[in-house]
């Protein structure tokens, strides 16, 4: 066993902002092959420099998929993987509309009790900053912006972003 740090990332956007297929691109580079439908569950995930990583991917945001079933976030967590505290890098995109600010919340103190880092990537979608004050002020240990600038090219530019979060994860981990 080697020391490492440990990375609960909370990719912070509403719908339509392009979480789901940035997370696809972020796939796609941490298997090291086309990732066409992805689906949530443990991986074992490659850095760009062949280091392996023991992550839980969630690929929905928890309003839309968990929430109903689990009611919190630990449940969630434990419902779908009892050995989540274990894990090395865990990926869990939230909204940032409505009731978001309790989840985060949830977010953050379920991570710090695992002994998680908890990063805040937030996919900014144009100039729509309005809804994340709030969640920004929590105790996030650091605080990602993903700028998503509206452009017909919308595709290249959500991949190009998953493949530069992807880099980011893997150098916070080794760092």
């Amino acid at each position: 066993m080697r020391m490492s740090r440990r990375l609960f990332v909370v990719l912070l956007a509403n719908n339509d902002h392009g979480k789901s297929s940035l997370i696809k691109s972020l796939l796609s580079q941490g298997l090291g092959q086309s990732s066409h439908k992805p689906q949530k569950g443990r991986r074992g995930l490659v850095s760009p420099w062949g280091r392996e990583i023991d992550a839980f991917v969630f690929v929905r945001s928890f309003q839309e998929t968990e929430k109903a079933e689990h009611k919190t976030i630990v449940g969630a967590l434990d419902g779908n993987d009892p050995h989540w505290r274990e894990r090395e890098f865990i990926l869990f995109p939230s909204h940032v509309n409505g009731d978001s600010e309790n989840h985060t919340q949830q977010m953050i103190e379920a991570a710090h009790a695992a002994g998680f880092d908890v990063i805040a990537a937030s996919l900014i979608l144009g100039s729509d900053r309005k809804d994340y004050a709030k969640i920004w002020s929590q105790n996030w240990d650091e605080r990602w912006t993903l700028p998503n600038p509206e452009t017909e090219d919308w595709q290249g530019k959500i991949d190009a972003l998953g493949r530069d979060l992807w880099t980011w994860i893997c150098r916070a981990l080794a760092s």
